[in-house]
């Protein structure tokens, strides 16, 4: 019984770290900065799909970008506080 006893908690440890890795971030931008980078990623997309790449190329890394745009919209949330407070 001893013999299982150590293999069993050492398994039970690892899965119990293998799931409390994941990690939130958290950016902060003004109203200007965030419409200025999304300008810029629409820009990009407009740009990429009249060059002269291949199409399938184009293809991905306006599927980046859109992958991308879709994941700020959504989990954007709008924080009303002016920065002095806080």
């Amino acid at each position: 019984m001893k013999k299982m006893f150590i293999p069993i908690v050492t398994l039970a440890l690892i899965f119990l770290c293998a799931f409390t890795s994941e990690k939130m971030y958290v950016f902060r931008f003004k109203e200007t900065q965030i419409n200025y980078h999304w300008q810029n990623l629409e820009a990009i997309k407009i740009l990429m799909d009249q060059s002269s790449l291949p199409h399938i190329q184009v293809k991905q890394a306006v599927a980046a970008i859109d992958s991308l745009q879709k994941d700020m919209q959504r989990v954007m949330s709008i924080d009303t506080l002016p920065a002095e407070s806080r």
